[in-house]
């Protein structure tokens, strides 16, 4: 691990501008004092951890309402990360506007097409044309520097009081429990804690009952599958990878064994990680600290 500040503490990338989400997901797990590095895309991310300007990512994965963050499960199998944790953040969407600016007013949004498409009810209700923006807090920040009449922005409180914009609404999302699902990345193996969770890809045969076989091995051994999302192989049209998560460690004696069973039946499983599982509670989810990694096997494939 590299020491990019004298007090030890870590530097963490997200996407996004200062006010985003993911800012505030890492302040939750990292602490208030984080030391972060605003990335302009997810592949940003990437490369700020693979070249050290960085020793941990904040990548969202996952949104209750809107599902899939479909561009960052894509990254996880091109690249040698670990998923050192997960975090989940309650999201509570503000509607806010230049000082000044009424809400009878407002004629337009400018948000994240993600944002936009957590609040579309809403904003179809108020009568409120949807305008997408590549940020969040971005189009907090960009209203705030130039002010555009009839024109407000969904982002985060932390937006409005970063760029000084008043809230007009506040809990614009179309359903009260609208949470993210973040995955923390790094180079290294996190330090085992319990409860644990597991992340996979693997990809099957295209012979009958081959991704039926594979998941068994899981059902066997009484392992709770949680989550399971398929995504084109870009390399063989009509041929699917399978994003696959779990409860338990990869050193349990059940999960090892149905790695290696999944193993038999697969043609390629990865392991992105063992991890911490995060606890829920009303407004944000109760995180584990992984700032000491361990170390454990991460890939399989044949």
């Amino acid at each position: 691990m590299i020491d990019h500040v004298s007090d030890g503490r870590s530097i963490v990338a997200f996407q996004g501008e200062h006010g985003a989400y993911s800012e505030q997901a890492v302040r939750v797990h990292f602490g208030p004092e984080a030391e972060v590095l605003p990335c302009r895309t997810f592949l940003a991310i990437i490369d700020a951890l693979q070249d050290g300007r960085a020793d941990y990512g904040m990548l969202p994965v996952e949104n209750s309402l809107a599902g899939t963050v479909i561009p960052a499960y894509d990254l996880l199998i091109d690249y040698d990360l670990h998923i050192q944790a997960e975090v989940i953040l309650r999201v509570e969407h503000c509607l806010m506007a230049a000082p000044g600016t009424a809400l009878a007013d407002v004629r337009r949004v400018r948000s994240h097409h993600q944002a936009l498409m957590q609040c579309e009810q809403t904003l179809r209700r108020m009568g409120l044309e949807p305008v997408e923006y590549y940020d969040t807090a971005g189009a907090a920040r960009d209203l705030a520097a130039d002010p555009q009449p009839g024109t407000a922005a969904i982002a985060s409180a932390l937006a409005a009081e970063t760029y000084g914009l008043d809230i007009l609404v506040r809990h614009v999302e179309d359903q009260d429990f609208n949470f993210t699902r973040f995955f923390v990345l790094g180079t290294a193996y996190p330090a085992r804690q319990n409860p644990s969770k597991t992340s996979i890809i693997l990809t099957t045969r295209h012979v009958p009952g081959a991704l039926y076989a594979a998941l068994g091995e899981l059902a066997r051994r009484d392992i709770n599958m949680t989550k399971i999302e398929s995504r084109p192989r870009r390399n063989r049209p009509w041929h699917y990878l399978f994003y696959v998560d779990f409860e338990g460690h990869e050193e349990d004696e059940p999960v090892r064994e149905a790695l290696l069973g999944i193993l038999r039946h697969a043609s390629f499983l990865k392991v992105l990680g063992s991890y911490p599982a995060a606890q829920q509670s009303s407004s944000v989810i109760v995180l584990r600290d992984t700032q000491q990694p361990g170390s454990g096997p991460i890939t399989h494939s044949s």
